[in-house]
């Protein structure tokens, strides 16, 4: 049984995490703290937790703690997870990674002198429809991958922190493209980033922080990213991801009508009479959470290695990095 203490009783701990946790054998949620120590214990009652902590430090000391879940705002990732680390832990923690670059090579850095594993929760890597069009695209359905796209578009924050760049690192940009630059880089394979070019705006909110973001990136291999996201889509959702290829193209909506739309044709013979849709498996759940937390169960019982790393976080928060700095230099920035 691995068990679990988690730092942080918020929206993703509540809705995402616990419950997926009490949903696979294996785990035991054994204790909970949060800032608010009221928060912690009502939270704690709701999904039978025995231990409730006064502060961090008393969880990151317990002896039968055997994983860290960090569900705190990002400027405490790195802090919560290197104390962890240094306690012997096993470190999950949701994205992104942390606040910065600098804080995330830290946490990188501070995991592998203490050879202790950070799993960094990205959950889309594991939505089964995604999962699915991965496979299509090693099949080789499509062609060669050429482009891809990424949309993540909310209307309003989960909380008020988020306004407050010394607590977030930024604004939607590093709070919701995350996932987008999660899907462009797993689409990409062993591509690196060498261009991230950059803009982005408040137009709806009244913040310090942006509230629309769009990101292009060009891979070495040739292939070229596109994530566009936003804390201002008024009154609507936006969770769509595209690949375009030699043979054909895909698009993943995960919100609206069947997951996966596909569409097969000759690029030469062009028009609308030269597609043909075919269907693909009609049963997708569209969220990875519990496949995610499964594959890290796995992962940290077997010691196998895993497919969403403290590195793999890394790599994003480099293009995260790159994007703020192209926005503020009005260029493109190379890696």
């Amino acid at each position: 049984m691995i068990r679990i203490g988690i730092v942080g009783a918020g929206f993703w701990a509540k809705m995402i995490h616990l419950p997926a946790f009490q949903r696979i054998p294996g785990y035991q949620v054994v204790g909970l703290t949060s800032g608010s120590l009221e928060k912690a214990r009502i939270t704690a009652h709701q999904f039978g937790i025995e231990k409730v902590y006064t502060d961090y430090h008393e969880l990151l000391r317990d002896p039968e703690v055997d994983v860290v879940d960090i569900c705190a705002p990002n400027f405490l990732h790195a802090e919560v997870a290197v104390e962890a680390l240094a306690q012997g832990k096993e470190v999950i923690c949701i994205k992104p990674l942390s606040i910065n670059l600098v804080e995330s090579r830290r946490m990188v850095s501070e995991a592998q002198k203490r050879g202790r594993r950070i799993f960094y929760a990205e959950n889309v890597l594991f939505i089964p429809a995604l999962t699915r069009l991965k496979a299509l695209i090693d099949e080789g359905v499509y062609g060669k991958i050429f482009r891809v796209k990424a949309c993540e578009g909310i209307g309003k924050l989960h909380a008020d922190w988020f306004k407050d760049p010394s607590r977030s690192g930024g604004g939607c940009l590093i709070d919701m493209a995350v996932h987008g630059l999660s899907f462009l880089q797993w689409m990409a394979g062993d591509g690196k980033a060498v261009r991230v070019v950059a803009e982005a705006g408040t137009f709806v909110h009244p913040q310090e922080v942006e509230d629309t973001s769009v990101i292009l990136v060009r891979f070495d291999n040739g292939m070229i990213g596109q994530t566009e996201d936003s804390w201002s889509l008024v009154g609507g959702f936006d969770s769509r991801f595209e690949v375009f290829g030699t043979k054909g193209h895909a698009m993943v909506d995960l919100l609206y009508a069947h997951p996966i739309r596909s569409a097969l044709g000759q690029a030469e013979e062009g028009g609308a009479n030269a597609l043909h849709f075919h269907a693909v498996d009609d049963h997708f759940v569209k969220d990875g959470h519990l496949a995610m937390l499964k594959h890290f169960l796995t992962c940290i019982e077997s010691g196998e290695p895993c497919r969403s790393t403290g590195e793999d976080g890394l790599r994003i928060m480099e293009m995260v990095d790159a994007a703020y700095r192209s926005i503020s230099q009005h260029s493109s920035v190379t890696l």
